[in-house]
């Protein structure tokens, strides 16, 4: 007779623990809500024994049959530590071969590694003809314009020959625009080349890892091909562990998204499974909580899980369709920035280990734990450390342990941890939650009796039943998913058609992935316009999500011709040529070049002639001053940074000069990027855009000598772009800038408020292309113009606009503006090293420098204007007195108001708002404006780094700063240029600032010999 194949076995594989659940998902309904039995066993070092230690201790204790078992999922961190720990014994040599072009060649690979893994995995990098141009092929329909190069065989082969010479099997291979390559015309047909040379070859495309951004999704790929041979040991090892356990049935792992992979598609793609552990208690939570059927209750609640361990607790929020709430565009993995869904996790110092002192009269809680040493250590169990754990029972809210060992504790000291015990939680709920309405709450975790008290903005705290192993019970209940990441053409369609024709899309991919077509169902739209575009163009990205179906659930793993590990399947244990982690030396798994050095006596190279020549730490504490002075705007800066680091590497010198060293009649150039993120972010620079534009423009002047390079604008990556520039004719580059800040349009540049002319004005791009408006009677039409041809060549050039002589930019330029960059920089670093406050220290750096406002982003809204900007608004509420991160360097403290912020690339104005009020429309409904431009208004985030407008999500926490605008913006035609008339505002006049504009002291001024 034959047994229906119903159950699901959940394991969670953890560093101290594995835990496994057995369920039936069709009982979910029941009070047990399926869960027929649970197990929680110690991790052992050759992993597959405590998978099957964990299965068979769950089978033991309920009676259901083997037979009866469709599917084991797994979710483990298996992979992720080896990359940790930089195990070189797992980590495998990569070979990169970038299908792009000349672009990308001033970010060369491996350049953002912490140094132990790029020895470990740089195997070689080589730069192939191909790549797409999206824009012309999609916005304009051009029929040949599709293609960056043509792919060319001959070159892949030779590069395939060097690959071998150096015993490399092991290869990445990314293309530009690659995501959107639904034809598979460019990495599909170069691993088809490399297949025909190279056949035992183990091969990974871009495109199957990551999203638009090359970047990031270059990284995750390396990551990713380094790890796939031990990847494919350790799933031969779980097939193995069901093997041996009589077991026939599916094998899956889940995903850092929360949805589940099948065994066989984790051998090529195990990045996937990086960070499923903190998904799957979420998910794990909220089934157990029954929130899917708890709706009616708490209709619209939102739902925040807090998993709570020994040492830690990590919070996340649950979106209405169940999964978590996804981080932003980027992750971090090992020190290595990657592109690929995580959730967005807020971790504390808070766990029942957590060691509780009395100092100085006061009851401190954490953040010191004693973490897995618990059971010896704490003194309900017979140690001598006072903990969260002995805090409970001796309050009566646990019954773990020996009640009498604590019963000598002090009542004070027991009220006093309970209230910091609140607080804490408190705190991560809120920093969570994206209204004031009160959260419902749900606890899961060992450590989770730490909860002893009500919390304040919860409705409702739920502990559900088998709350200690909600990771096992999120892998068992996983889903199936199916994703589309696509840029579409809105112009002339029915844009609401498309987007069903993208989530049409998605639905069906969910099902081919293995859900059931039934409960599928959309859990995420983002819909995100393109700017700069002749024609309305949005990238859409949308995943659907459903249960796991009968199909997929009834195609048993092989297992009998399962082939035997080549070597033990062993939990990494953080060894590099049998060096333990805790011998090596730190600064080997540092990506930050200041991490080498001690900040505080760090003196910058400036000679005896006053020059300055920057290094990768004033690199680093450039991108982020350049950050804070965008305003929003300015471009992404990270790329131009590791340019900078790139060309530092590589023996070039960067010098910075004050300008009053340069002749007066001699001639000064700049360029800016010119572009959309979203190309900038993809199609990185081949380095070669801004000598070409220069040289067209520069046979305009015959016989002109350039004396020097100057920043357009010294805010986000055309800060340091000109000291890249500079690289070619061996000239310095000006303490200075051409705007104090960054500005959206190309003719908002002091020059122009003092009559000077725009043109000729040559953009280019890295395919030798150039275009250059000669003459034109309207600097404003010169823009025009330029966006379109900018269009024509692919969406990203330099763009360099008529040359100044010295004498004319001490006369209209914004300088020193380097130099305060780097000090507000070195102010963010410094502050960060010795544990103090970030934002103070910001606006200690700039002493024009004032806190607006802090608190968290509630709402966003975006748009493409006509002339291609992105305009929209950001509002914030006030933080509560426990959210506060910045002490009191907050206004005022008593502030109820929200903050209303409109931006067109950059930050406009800044209005404090209360109930009823927009922040738009006639003066009642505005608010009370406290900034406007052409000042400065920065958000900035915790970590000191500014947000640009591109950057704006629910939730983030961010301290608004402003600053003095250059006195050149404050003279009635620098306000008309540059102030909110300019940006569509004719009703709204300038706030005048409240404090004078701070000139900096130059760099070479304080540390010339």
């Amino acid at each position: 007779m034959a047994v229906d194949k119903v159950f699901r076995v959940g394991v969670d594989v953890g560093g101290t623990n594995t835990d496994c659940v057995i369920i039936h998902p069709g009982e979910s309904d029941s009070e047990h809500r399926g869960i027929r039995s649970t197990f929680k066993c110690p991790t052992t070092p050759d992993v597959t024994s405590g998978i099957i230690n964990a299965i068979e201790g769950a089978l033991s204790k309920c009676d259901v049959q083997r037979d009866s078992i469709c599917a084991v999922i797994i979710g483990t961190t298996h992979f992720v530590n080896a990359v940790i720990q930089a195990d070189d014994r797992n980590l495998r040599r990569v070979a990169v071969l970038r299908v792009c072009g000349p672009y990308t060649q001033e970010n060369p690979s491996f350049l953002d590694f912490p140094p132990i893994l790029a020895r470990i995995m740089n195997g070689h990098t080589a730069y192939l003809d191909g790549g797409l141009e999206w824009v012309r092929a999609m916005l304009t329909r051009a029929d040949d314009g599709r293609e960056i190069l043509p792919i060319n065989e001959q070159q892949v082969r030779k590069e395939c020959q060097i690959v071998k010479e150096k015993g490399i099997d092991d290869i990445a291979i990314i293309g530009v625009f690659s995501p959107l390559d639904t034809e598979g015309t460019q990495e599909a047909r170069v691993r088809q080349i490399v297949r025909e040379e190279l056949p035992d070859a183990d091969i990974v495309l871009s495109r199957d890892i990551g999203q638009l951004g090359y970047l990031e999704r270059e990284n995750a790929t390396i990551l990713n091909t380094s790890i796939l041979k031990y990847a494919r040991r350790t799933i031969r090892g779980f097939k193995q562990a069901m093997g041996s356990l009589g077991l026939s049935c599916a094998l899956f792992l889940t995903q850092n998204d929360g949805t589940v992979i099948d065994a066989d598609t984790v051998e090529g793609c195990p990045i996937k499974t990086f960070s499923s552990g903190p998904t799957n208690s979420m998910a794990g939570a909220a089934y157990l909580a029954n929130i899917e059927n708890g709706r009616e209750k708490f209709p619209n609640s939102q739902v925040i899980v807090a998993d709570v361990g020994g040492t830690s607790t990590d919070a996340c929020a649950l979106l209405p369709s169940g999964f978590p709430r996804q981080a932003g565009t980027w992750v971090e993995v090992g020190g290595v920035r990657c592109s690929f869904s995580m959730p967005e996790v807020v971790s504390i110092a808070l766990g029942g280990g957590t060691k509780v002192e009395e100092k100085d009269g006061k009851v401190l809680v954490g953040p010191e734990s004693v973490g897995y040493r618990l059971l010896d250590e704490g003194l309900v169990f017979g140690g001598n450390v006072l903990t969260v754990t002995d805090i409970a029972v001796a309050s009566g809210k646990a019954d773990v342990g020996d009640k009498s060992k604590v019963s000598h504790v002090d009542d004070k000291v027991v009220s006093e941890a309970r209230l910091r015990i609140k607080k804490l939680l408190e705190r991560i709920v809120e920093s969570m939650k994206l209204t004031a309405d009160d959260a419902l709450v749900i606890l899961v975790g060992g450590g989770s009796i730490a909860h002893l008290d009500d919390l304040e903005g919860v409705s409702e705290v739920i502990r559900p039943p088998y709350f200690d192993c909600a990771n096992a019970v999120g892998a068992a209940i996983a889903k199936v998913a199916g994703q589309v990441d696509a840029v579409k053409v809105l112009e002339g369609k029915d844009e609401d058609a498309v987007l069903a024709e993208v989530c049409k899309e998605a639905v069906q991919r969910a099902v081919d992935a293995g859900a059931d077509p039934s409960t599928v169902e959309i859990v995420s739209v983002d819909n995100m316009p393109i700017q700069y575009t002749v024609m309305k163009a949005s990238r859409i990205i949308v995943k659907a999500a459903g249960r796991l179906g009968k199909q997929a659930l009834l195609k048993p793993t092989t297992i009998s011709n399962v082939e035997a590990p080549s070597k033990p399947v062993a939990a990494t244990n953080g060894t590099t040529n049998g060096i333990k982690n805790s011998e090596k030396d730190p600064r080997d798994f540092e990506v930050s070049p200041s991490a080498a050095v001690d900040i505080r006596s760090y003196k910058p190279e400036v000679d005896a002639n006053g020059t300055w020549w920057v290094s990768e730490v004033d690199c680093e504490f450039l991108a982020t001053g350049c950050s804070v002075l965008a305003c929003g705007g300015g471009g992404p800066g990270y790329m131009c940074y590791l340019a900078a680091r790139a060309a530092l590497k590589a023996g070039h010198r960067l010098p910075v000069v004050d300008i009053n060293t340069l002749p007066d009649d001699g001639a000064v150039l700049g360029s800016v990027s010119y572009g959309a993120p979203i190309v900038t972010l993809e199609r990185l620079p081949s380095g070669t855009e801004a000598a070409d534009a220069t040289e067209a423009l520069m046979s305009s002047f015959p016989g002109m000598k350039m004396a020097a390079q100057i920043a357009i604008e010294i805010g986000g990556m055309n800060g340091i772009r000109p000291m890249l520039n500079a690289i070619p004719y061996n000239v310095p580059t000006i303490d200075g800038d051409l705007m104090g800040r960054a500005y959206p349009r190309l003719y908002i540049m002091t020059p122009y408020v003092f009559g000077k002319q725009i043109t000729p004005c040559t953009q280019a791009d890295g395919l030798g292309n150039t275009v250059t408006v000669n003459k034109c009677a309207d600097m404003r039409r010169v823009e025009k113009i330029h966006r379109k041809a900018a269009l024509e060549i692919g969406l990203f050039s330099e763009m360099v606009p008529a040359p100044l002589t010295v004498k004319e930019v001490k006369e209209v330029g914004t300088l020193k503006t380097t130099s305060l960059a780097w000090r507000i920089g070195r102010a963010v670093f410094l502050a960060r090293r010795e544990k103090r406050d970030i934002m103070k220290a910001i606006t200690s750096a700039n002493a024009s420098g004032k806190i607006l406002y802090v608190g968290k982003i509630t709402s966003v809204r975006r748009f493409v204007s006509s002339g291609g900007y992105t305009e929209g608004s950001v509002r914030l509420k006030p933080l509560g007195g426990e959210e506060r991160e910045h002490g009191d360097t907050v206004a005022d403290a008593d502030e109820t108001r929200d903050l209303f912020l409109p931006f067109q690339n950059e930050y406009l104005y800044a209005a404090l708002v209360g109930p009823g009020q927009t922040g738009t429309g006639d003066a009642q409904s505005r608010g009370e404006v406290v900034c406007t431009v052409p000042d400065l208004i920065s958000l900035i985030g915790s970590d000191g780094y500014a947000l640009g407008t591109q950057d704006l999500r629910f939730g983030v926490k961010v301290c608004v700063v402003s600053f003095a605008a250059h006195p050149h913006w404050k003279t009635p035609q620098g306000l008309k240029l540059g102030g909110l008339h300019e940006f569509g505002y004719t009703d709204l006049e300038y706030v005048p600032y409240s404090k004078p504009y701070y000139d900096p002291k130059t760099v070479m001024e304080e540390f010339r010999p």
